[in-house]
């Protein structure tokens, strides 16, 4: 070919948008391929040590059983009771306390447990047992136009694992979870199977929700359920100090069914900034929308890895947030869907590192005056420092009556925040100075911290957000005389 030639073709190829679509498509996916989606290695292990999701709190235990059927749970129960052995309770093991197991004792794995029993489509009901998913509910009641009516934001979790911890989602009118198990079938202690409910005398609901595992076994929870409503997504952009005020407004429109919002945690913004994500009601129930799966994991992470970056990142991190956010206004979704966020993209694996939840409850009333404060203690730019901020949601967590050990005594916005910090002695002993004095500015505004993460807090901040502690304790050592039901948590705190 002549040289003229190869110029000639060179000039056509260069000019040919198609080929340079080609090679910048091949050039994307070639990198997002090569994004690594790693899971977490955590969880029930009797060769290695076992340990939860922060792998913080590493124990060697005895024995793992996996559940069987009701009278193999019972009497392994009943044998607790006579041998004189501890059972700890697992799920899926998202809570991150050493909720789930307890050195050199037994761990009954209720992942097994999880069989659909009954869906009253007319009383809009579902019985199922308590290892099940949110996700396999979901699947179950989706062909009947149903839908939950409180469930986390991620459908992830187990029933019973959430019930134990007493979740909280982004439905803003039908309150806590607990609020929506019409009845329950439980193993106690002693090992005695009741079906309860919420105006059981002995009000066993109001100690085992939320009682983090130590009252019993959940077997099996009647759910009530509501319409596949379809809503219109609504989103805002805010300044932190105008939140109190939209949320008020909000609360008064019974056109909104779900909400939440986040907050800047980028150093041009800190604080400072907000945006919103409401859910209106559009009057159609949808039976026919399939569930939706989870997709763009690696492009999801590849954002949030560059927000974990600190400094001039997170800022970009935060403005693409908010252009995320504004593409979606206008959209319409179930409320299945509204209720199955992604969480393949929050993997974090880094040698030396790890990154926890931590989630403080504060009095709607007091919001702006707490963030306000927090600005005094936070520093805007974590980029060099070792303690890390990466996101903070607002949820709100309406009072509740339905628990004994609970964090929201009235009104409250819960804010959920996903920490990093390295695992050098010193570095969790920073985590730990930091998230205790966060947590004593919450309680000087009236709030409190939530219970299902490591514990940073100390006893004392303990007792201070949870004043009925000791009348908790009395009622386990009533209820479980032997202490058959153990975990890592209770031996910490009580």
């Amino acid at each position: 070919m002549e040289p003229s030639q190869l110029k000639s073709n060179k000039q056509v190829i260069h000019k040919n948008p198609w080929f340079l679509g080609i090679l910048l498509c091949i050039f994307v996916v070639s990198v997002l391929a090569s994004i690594p989606i790693e899971k977490r290695k955590y969880g029930l292990s009797q060769s290695n040590l076992t340990t939860d999701y922060t792998g913080l709190l590493p124990e060697r235990i005895k024995k793992i059983v996996k559940a069987g059927d009701r009278s193999e749970i019972q009497e392994m129960v009943k044998e607790a009771n006579e041998m004189g052995y501890h059972i700890s309770i697992a799920g899926l093991q998202h809570s991150q306390g050493g909720h789930t197991y307890y050195k050199d004792n037994v761990v009954l794995d209720m992942k097994t447990f999880n069989k659909v029993l009954e869906i009253d489509k007319q009383n809009q009901t579902i019985k199922v047992e308590s290892g099940a998913s949110w996700e396999e509910v979901q699947e179950a009641i989706q062909p009947y136009g149903l839908a939950l009516k409180v469930t986390q934001s991620q459908s992830i979790f187990t029933i019973g694992g959430s019930l134990s911890v007493n979740a909280h989602g982004r439905d803003i009118r039908f309150g806590p979870m607990a609020g929506t198990v019409r009845e329950m079938t439980i193993l106690t202690p002693t090992g005695e199977i009741k079906t309860v409910t919420r105006n059981d005398s002995e009000e066993w609901m109001k100690y085992v929700f939320g009682g983090y595992g130590l009252f019993g076994v959940i077997l099996d929870v009647t759910l009530e359920l509501t319409e596949n409503d379809v809503y219109t997504i609504h989103t805002e952009e805010l300044k932190t100090n105008e939140y109190e005020d939209y949320f008020a407004n909000l609360i008064r429109n019974d056109d909104t069914s779900m909400h939440y919002a986040r907050v800047s945690v980028a150093p041009n913004s800190f604080l400072d900034e907000m945006y919103v994500i409401d859910y209106i009601k559009t009057g159609k129930v949808d039976h026919k929308t399939p569930l939706k799966k989870e997709r763009g994991a690696r492009i999801g992470k590849l954002a949030l890895d560059i927000g974990r970056q600190g400094g001039s990142l997170e800022d970009l991190f935060w403005e693409n947030q908010k252009l995320l956010i504004k593409s979606l206004d206008g959209d319409e979704v179930t409320r299945n869907n509204a209720m199955r966020g992604n969480s393949a993209f929050m993997e974090f694996t880094k040698p030396g590192r790890v990154e926890v939840l931590q989630e403080f409850f504060i009095p709607v009333e007091h919001y702006e005056e707490y963030m306000s404060d927090l600005k005094r203690i936070l520093p805007p730019n974590d980029k060099n420092d070792d303690f890390k901020i990466h996101n903070i949601t607002v949820r709100y967590a309406a009072k509740d009556d339905y628990t004994y050990l609970n964090y929201a005594k009235e009104d409250m916005f819960g804010l959920v925040i996903l920490i990093q910090h390295g695992l050098k002695e010193k570095e969790i002993h920073n985590a730990k100075t930091i998230i205790q004095e966060w947590t004593d500015l919450t309680l000087k505004h009236g709030g409190g911290y939530y219970l299902p993460y490591y514990h940073y807090q100390s006893k004392e901040q303990f007792r201070k957000s949870y004043p009925s502690w000791e009348m908790f304790q009395e009622e386990k050592l009533i209820r479980d005389p032997n202490g058959v039901f153990q975990n890592i948590f209770y031996d910490y705190y009580f």
